[in-house]
């Protein structure tokens, strides 16, 4: 803004309020435009995870299509009820956040809630490395080291795996049998989403809930409550392929935006400058901004 402002011989607010007004009226017009088929719903921490805002996008177009204060069901529902065409929502991205469940089937009854794919996947690695470090120890002492040094391999896919990894795998495997099953389990879930059709998608995932609930780790048998309370989203994804990747990408380019400005104060301010970011806005004369 200063450069800008510099350069312009024009104060540094009269060029905030040329930046907020350009960047508002372009949000406006894009607002009253058509409401998309499929929508993804997020959150990003604001300040150190204690305080968290959400991003709406437009999974078809690949834009940004809002930024909403919290997390809560209020302010969501509150920017559903305003889209222009509701009943064109056909499905919904979004991680298990029962608030956004609660939001969707309240303004979007005909919309199907999709599970993100790679939450759920986080889900599941993050019980597998619970496994691998309840297996590695906890003091110094007794900690052990082989567990502890492949902790990144028994977290990649399988078919990613080099000649000396499988190797290491296979011989950590032979001394610890449960994070065998552990990541046999995590392979299946991977192989399972390759799945193609919706019928065998469902028989699918009752055959792994069956196998966790009979030949687990504890870690995972904890995820069969999640599994359950979920289950009809999770299997939405065989329906309408969709993901947060793209949400997850624009809230990795929000922090961004913020470590650049060393923090926003004004949310009005931060919300525009996210807003900034969508190729239509970006391609305006104030794509220097």
């Amino acid at each position: 803004m200063r450069r800008i402002s510099q350069e312009e011989k024009a104060g540094d607010g009269l060029v905030r309020r040329c930046v907020a007004e350009e960047v508002g009226r372009i949000v406006e017009a894009k607002e009253a435009e058509e409401t998309p088929e499929f929508i993804g719903l997020d959150e990003f921490s604001v300040r150190k995870r204690r305080l968290y805002h959400t991003t709406i996008c437009n999974l078809v177009e690949e834009e940004m299509m809002g930024v909403i204060e919290g997390q809560g069901r209020q302010k969501i529902e509150e920017y559903l009820d305003k889209l222009p065409h509701p009943e064109r929502v056909k499905g919904v991205a979004m991680d298990m956040h029962e608030p956004f469940r609660q939001a969707v089937e309240m303004y979007l009854p005909q919309a199907r809630i999709v599970v993100d794919k790679f939450h759920l996947t986080r889900h599941i690695n993050g019980a597998l490395d619970r496994v691998r470090s309840r297996l590695q120890g906890g003091s110094r002492r007794d900690k052990k080291r082989d567990l502890f040094k492949n902790r990144y391999t028994t977290l990649k896919g399988a078919e990613r795996l080099t000649g000396w990894e499988k190797i290491r795998l296979n011989q950590l495997f032979y001394h610890y049998p449960e994070l065998k099953i552990a990541w046999m389990l995590k392979e299946s879930f991977r192989v399972w989403y390759r799945e193609m059709d919706r019928n065998k998608a469902e028989e699918g995932l009752r055959l792994l809930e069956v196998r966790i609930a009979h030949d687990s780790p504890p870690e995972f048998k904890e995820f069969l409550h999640t599994l359950g309370n979920w289950r009809g989203e999770i299997l939405n994804y065989f329906d309408y392929r969709i993901t947060n990747g793209f949400v997850e990408g624009k809230n990795n380019r929000i922090k961004t935006i913020k470590r650049m400005a060393y923090g926003y104060r004004n949310m009005d301010n931060f919300r525009l400058r996210i807003l900034a970011t969508n190729p239509r806005a970006t391609g305006s004369e104030f794509h220097t901004y």
